[in-house]
C-alpha cells in the first residue's frame, strides 16, 4: 500500500477513534448534568410549573397574571382570571386543588381572601378551607371556615360546562333560568358541612342533607346566645334549643 494512502487511512481512523470518545463524552456529561441536582440559596421567578415524567403538570405555582387557567380531561382550559397560588395536578394531568389567595380594593370597598381547595374527581372542590373577608361603608362581612361539598357520582365538570353554554344561548330569560336550575340541582354541588364564622358573624357546626337542605345547626349567634337547631326534610324547624 502507498504510504501516502496509509498514513491517511490511520489519520483518519485516528480522527474516528478521538471524535467518537469525545461525543461519548459530551453525551455521558449532558446526562449526568441533567439528573444531578442543584441547591439554590434563592429563586426569584413568576412562574415555576412541575411537570411528570409524562411532561403532564403536576403542580403550578405563578401569580396572578401568569397563572394556569386549568385542564381536565387530557385539554387545557381557555385563558381566564385567576389568582396568584398555587394549582395542584393528579397523575393524570387534570387539576385536582389548588391555593390560592387575591385582595381587591375598588370604590373604597375591599374584598381579601385565601382559599384551600381539594376537588372531586373530574369535577370541582369538595374541601374548602376558606377565609373571605368583605369590607363596605365601615362594615365587614367576613366567612371563615370549613366547608365539605358533594356532587352526584359520575359527574364531570367539562360535560356540566358544555350544557351551560348550550343554556345560556336560550334568549328566554325566565326559561334560561329553570333550565340552569335544574341542571345545577341535578348534577351541581351541594354543601354538606361547614364548619366556622358565617357572614351573618354566627360561629358554629352546620350539617344538611344530600339535597342540601339544612338538617342541624349548633351555633352561637351574633349576641352570643347559644342554640341548636334541626329540621325537616323539607327545611322547616323541628326542634329550636336556645339558652339566653
Amino acid at each position: 500500500m502507498d504510504k501516502k494512502i496509509e498514513r491517511k487511512i490511520n489519520f483518519l481512523m485516528t480522527y474516528a477513534f478521538v471524535s467518537t470518545l469525545f461525543i461519548a463524552f459530551l453525551a455521558f456529561s449532558s446526562f449526568n448534568n441533567g439528573e444531578k441536582a442543584k441547591n439554590f440559596n434563592e429563586i426569584i421567578a413568576k412562574k415555576i410549573t412541575i411537570i411528570g415524567e409524562d411532561n403532564l403538570p403536576r403542580m403550578v405555582l405563578s401569580n396572578e397574571n401568569r397563572q394556569h387557567p386549568g385542564r381536565m380531561n387530557g385539554k387545557e382550559w381557555g385563558k381566564r382570571e385567576r389568582p396568584a397560588g398555587i394549582i395542584f395536578f393528579n397523575n393524570q394531568g387534570d387539576e385536582c386543588g389548588g391555593l390560592i389567595y387575591q385582595t381587591k380594593e375598588k370604590d373604597g370597598k375591599i374584598t381579601s381572601g385565601m382559599s384551600f381547595t381539594m376537588d372531586n374527581y373530574k369535577d370541582d372542590q369538595v374541601l374548602q378551607i376558606l377565609n373571605d373577608e368583605y369590607y363596605a361603608d365601615g362594615k365587614s362581612f367576613i366567612e371563615r371556615g370549613i366547608s365539605i361539598n358533594q356532587f352526584p357520582n359520575g359527574t364531570n365538570i367539562d360535560d356540566r360546562n358544555k350544557k351551560i353554554e348550550e343554556i345560556n344561548k336560550i334568549t328566554d330569560e325566565k326559561e334560561r333560568k329553570i333550565k340552569l336550575r335544574d341542571l345545577l340541582k341535578k348534577e351541581g354541588s351541594v354543601n354538606r358541612l361547614f364548619i366556622g364564622k358565617t357572614k351573618g358573624n354566627s360561629s358554629g357546626l352546620f350539617l344538611s342533607g344530600p339535597d342540601g337542605q339544612p338538617r342541624m345547626m349548633i351555633y352561637v349567634d351574633e349576641k352570643g346566645n347559644p342554640k341548636i337547631q334541626t329540621f325537616t326534610d323539607k327545611g322547616e324547624i323541628k326542634d329550636f334549643i336556645e339558652n339566653k
